[in-house]
């Protein structure tokens, strides 16, 4: 479990990495009040994927469908849906370095209402279906904002089971040029709360 932490906690800040170069663009778009979870999305494969021959990464996915990981609907037909982000670890032989994640975006303009709590429970209630116990099957969940997320957002982000549950590894904080702010968290979902990866990342 120890390696399969490691990576996930890995993955997760070579995404941050790359959230800190665009500060200047995360501000441009946290002005709009508008979802730019697309965006972000393609931020994380291209963050992954321009490591893929040095970090090293074996593989660097956009939009895995879940029936690619044998998923299938309560029809028990193969799931049509598709996750934002799936990377492999090291080919090294190392088993379990796997991670399967669905990005989240909270904003200024879907802070209000439970829309975006919904949304939150029912991306991890997607990755409970992969049934993964040594594997990492992320929720990745930005928060960004004109103001500051930690403070002004404390009451609406009290309200969130998701949100308060452990966090894989600490929250990556991003203050933005001219003010606002983003703050990233990763959780591990699991159908059992035992097979949730911790540990000490290197």
């Amino acid at each position: 479990m120890g390696a399969s932490y490691s990576f996930a906690v890995g993955v997760f800040r070579t995404v941050c990495d790359r959230l800190t170069t665009r500060a200047a663009d995360l501000r441009l778009m946290v002005e709009t009040t508008s979802s730019f979870e697309e965006w972000l999305n393609w931020e994380a494969f291209l963050a992954c994927k321009l490591r893929e021959a040095t970090y090293p990464f074996c593989e660097v996915t956009a939009k895995p469908t879940y029936s690619s990981e044998n998923v299938a609907d309560d029809g028990g037909t193969p799931e049509l849906g598709s996750g934002d982000l799936r990377v492999g670890g090291p080919n090294d032989g190392a088993n379990h370095c796997w991670l399967f994640a669905e990005i989240a975006l909270l904003h200024d303009g879907n802070r209000v209402g439970r829309t975006w709590q919904q949304k939150l429970e029912a991306d991890a209630d997607k990755l409970k279906r992969l049934g993964w116990k040594l594997s990492a099957s992320l929720l990745i969940v930005v928060a960004a904002s004109a103001g500051d997320v930690l403070t002004e957002w404390a009451d609406y982000l009290a309200g969130s089971a998701v949100w308060n549950q452990p966090a894989l590894t600490d929250p990556f904080v991003l203050a933005l040029p001219g003010g606002g702010s983003v703050v990233v968290k990763a959780f591990d979902i699991k159908r059992d709360p035992s097979h949730i990866l911790t540990g000490t990342a290197h």
